[in-house]
């Protein structure tokens, strides 16, 4: 008489609830990731690239329809250094007409001996020429009207959400790697430098340029950043205005 074997195929797990080790680690990245302008100009290897990019493509977007380009730019040099002179004629015109104390508020936490020499480099745009080292500037874009959907998804409220979210995705990855990224919006900030860049790459007018993210090899680490605002102080619970509380500092019931 022949066995018959039970099936002892196991069932799927269901995903894991809570924190965990795989938390722990996603967090860390999300906590250390720095913009890091000043880069070597060196190659990154194709294969990590690639990996880096295509992180992009699982970011999430309405009807999934994914209503981003991303146009990778690591050959064309002379275009690296076009996006890099407009980012520092638009930066210049932005951070050379404050006083110095100006932004003095946000750069506390930076030494009394690099303070100056940064605050000059976003005085005179020089610190926003690093797409000109970067390996690949990524000009990330987004539209409204490329999709089949009836409705309208405008860029404010859907096409540069999914696109920051494909950006993000690529720079957590980048930053895991050991790489250098920057975010670089200033170039498109001003319509006629929009006009002319689309002019100068081919963009289609139904796709509209939002930034330039830019990954390269570090020059040199980057001290850790500020402290972020409490969650009590971007957060609220319920109704605006009443700020959320952790549940460390929440009194008990027993308290009340």
């Amino acid at each position: 008489m022949t066995e018959v074997k039970e099936d002892t195929k196991a069932e799927p797990e269901s995903p894991s609830r809570g924190q965990n080790e795989a938390t722990n680690k996603i967090v860390e990245l999300i906590r250390m990731r720095r913009s890091i302008r000043h880069m070597t100009g060196e190659r990154i290897p194709d294969d990590d690239l690639e990996l880096i990019l295509d992180a992009a493509r699982y970011a999430p977007s309405p009807e999934n329809m994914q209503q981003w380009r991303f146009l990778v730019i690591r050959e064309d040099e002379k275009m690296k250094r076009l996006i890099a002179d407009i980012s520092q004629e638009a930066a210049r015109y932005v951070f050379g007409n404050f006083p110095y104390e100006a932004t003095q508020g946000r750069l506390w936490y930076m030494p009394d001996t690099s303070r100056p020499g940064t605050y000059e480099e976003m005085r005179d745009g020089s610190l926003f020429r690093y797409p000109e080292k970067a390996d690949a500037v990524i000009v990330c874009c987004a539209s409204e009207t490329w999709h089949d959907s009836t409705a309208m998804y405008p860029n404010e409220l859907c096409g540069s959400v999914v696109v920051g979210m494909g950006v993000l995705n690529m720079w957590l990855v980048a930053h895991s790697m050991g790489y250098a990224c920057a975010y670089q919006a200033v170039p498109f900030a001003d319509k006629r430098h929009v006009e002319y860049i689309c002019e100068k790459l081919g963009i289609p007018r139904t796709w509209t340029p939002l930034a330039a993210f830019c990954i390269g090899i570090p020059e040199k680490p980057r001290m850790l950043g500020p402290s972020r605002f409490p969650l009590e102080s971007s957060f609220y619970e319920e109704r605006w205005g009443i700020p959320y509380v952790r549940k460390a500092l929440r009194k008990s019931s027993k308290d009340k």
